[in-house]
């Protein structure tokens, strides 16, 4: 389990890490960035993290002379940023197994020292695994337009970004800019350099900077055919934004269109739509899985739970697999989905989350996965602790967004459910109805019933059986009664017990009293409660 336990970890063991990570092809061709991060981290195990400092870094590791104002030369904090992408790439990469990460977090210089995993586990789940099959993308490196070369550093800056962002969605696999930068320049046919990278796809975008204006544009190119599948143009204004929020923003964007798991890649897919369970490898079956939350149902439900529980027979070590059948079991009582008693879903769902965070720390589904089972168990201590963990492993992944929303929107955290939801539709290529749950919540809670009564049919039928309720809840406190009747029939035909329904709900979403008394007084209303 990754934790963060600075003094707990041997400095020897510190030491070690650094050395693989400075040794590696995203730090060996520079010698300066080596020299930035040994800084910090020697001066860390001294106790002298105090001193890491915009001044000091500038003299100490830059050279500058004592006048040196780091408020107009921003050496420090644009070397920082691209040390903090370097690491989460070889971390994605080559550096996946490593027992100890090395973290800049953002707004510091002071590096963090964590355990990824235990060492001296069983050898059996010692790899962190990506299926074989999965699909494989090249960033090239983003052109210039400028017409200036001194900007070249903001078209690699943000090449830099995109292929960090794209490498925390762990079903696509992304080649290091090691690999990639000798492209850099150079004219180039998308299949020869497909066959030479060995990547199904190639990321191609441009960069242009003028006045206070910035234009970056980003295609995907299918490398087999040549054939541009996706493009997309993002205008910012500089004068208003900090480059480094810009940067951070546009990336997210474009690897989220791109990688999640309904974007570009997985939609034009590479995958057999049509084929037979028995036929598909482990890989395969966990995409095709993400198809069953655009739609929830019973019988989609059952035919993914099948999917997946194949997915992990094939490969025991699969932990995006592991992750995705945690959240299924889940719905067993979530959705009231074919459920089993024994073992009782949620136990089923931990022991999944677990093996899949074991398998692989950084792997955001699995954190997703944890996050979400310990919450419905009343685990919340285990809860924030997953939830911080999967907002790091990716801070872009719609799904685990919307859900972490509802979660915090429950909790009382009405700031951060608002931030979550916004950004997963936000994020999202194409969000399903039941991301505007969260946004229902929140809504509903601050007794704003008009604009609950929106989201609720923006809901629809995007998320479970009896998803009715949001919209006749809102109806109820409305005293509007041109819906009701249709919506109740609904209701009444999904849902047997709409009491008993409403109180599981309470139940596994731990629902304080004041909100559950809230509902059923709109229900009452509506007439959908005896």
């Amino acid at each position: 389990m990754l934790a963060e336990v600075s003094s707990a970890i041997d400095p020897r063991a510190i030491e070690e890490q650094l050395n693989r990570i400075v040794a590696s092809p995203h730090f060996a061709d520079t010698t300066r960035m080596k020299r930035f991060l040994t800084h910090l981290v020697s001066e860390a195990l001294s106790g002298r993290s105090d001193r890491l400092k915009g001044y000091a870094l500038g003299i100490d590791v830059f050279d500058k002379p004592e006048d040196f104002d780091p408020t107009i030369d921003t050496i420090v904090r644009v070397q920082a940023n691209k040390m903090r992408s370097r690491l989460d790439l070889y971390y994605a990469q080559e550096g996946r197994e490593d027992p100890v990460r090395i973290r800049i977090p953002k707004g510091s210089y002071a590096p963090v020292f964590e355990i990824a995993f235990d060492p001296d586990r069983k050898a059996d789940t010692d790899l962190p695994v990506a299926s074989g099959g999965r699909v494989s993308v090249a960033v090239m490196p983003f052109d210039n337009l400028s017409g200036d070369p001194a900007q070249e550093y903001l078209a690699d800056g943000f090449t830099e970004e995109v292929i960090s962002a794209i490498a925390r969605f762990r079903e696509v696999g992304v080649l290091s800019r090691h690999v990639t930068f000798r492209y850099r320049g150079r004219a180039r046919d998308p299949r020869e350099v497909g066959d030479a990278l060995n990547v199904q796809y190639l990321v191609e975008g441009s960069v242009r900077h003028w006045d206070d204006k910035l234009r970056v544009t980003a295609q995907l190119i299918n490398a087999m055919t040549g054939e541009q599948v996706s493009a997309d143009t993002y205008d910012r204004d500089l004068s208003a934004e900090s480059l480094f929020e810009v940067q951070d923003d546009i990336a997210a964007r474009i690897a989220t269109e791109i990688a999640e798991p309904h974007g570009v890649i997985h939609r034009t897919g590479a995958l057999h739509r049509q084929a037979q369970t028995h036929t598909l490898d482990a890989y395969q079956c966990r995409l095709l899985a993400t198809e069953y939350w655009r739609e929830p149902t019973a019988e989609r439900h059952a035919e993914v739970r099948d999917l997946l529980e194949r997915a992990v027979e094939i490969d025991p070590n699969y932990a995006g697999a592991w992750g995705m059948l945690a959240i299924i079991y889940g719905d067993e009582v979530r959705g009231g989905f074919n459920f089993r008693k024994s073992p009782p879903p949620f136990d089923r769902a931990l022991a999944a989350a677990q093996r899949s965070v074991a398998l692989d720390p950084f792997n955001a589904t699995g954190q997703h996965a944890l996050f979400l089972t310990h919450f419905h168990r009343g685990e919340f201590e285990g809860f924030e602790d997953a939830a911080a963990k999967a907002l790091r492993a990716n801070p872009n992944y719609p799904d685990m967004l919307a859900d972490l929303a509802v979660c915090f929107a429950l909790r009382g955290d009405q700031t951060q459910a608002e931030a979550l939801v916004a950004k997963a539709i936000e994020l999202s290529p194409d969000p399903p109805g039941w991301y505007h749950a969260s946004m229902f919540l929140l809504q509903f809670m601050a007794e704003d019933y008009e604009a609950a009564l929106m989201s609720a049919r923006r809901i629809g039928d995007g998320m479970w059986n009896g998803s009715e309720i949001f919209e006749l809840m809102c109806l109820g406190h409305l005293g509007d009664v041109s819906g009701v009747e249709e919506a109740l029939e609904r209701l009444k035909s999904n849902v047997d017990d709409v009491n008993r329904f409403a109180q599981t709900l309470f139940e596994i979403w731990h629902v304080q009293d004041e909100l559950a008394d809230q509902v059923l007084e709109g229900l009452r209303r509506a007439g959908a409660l005896d």
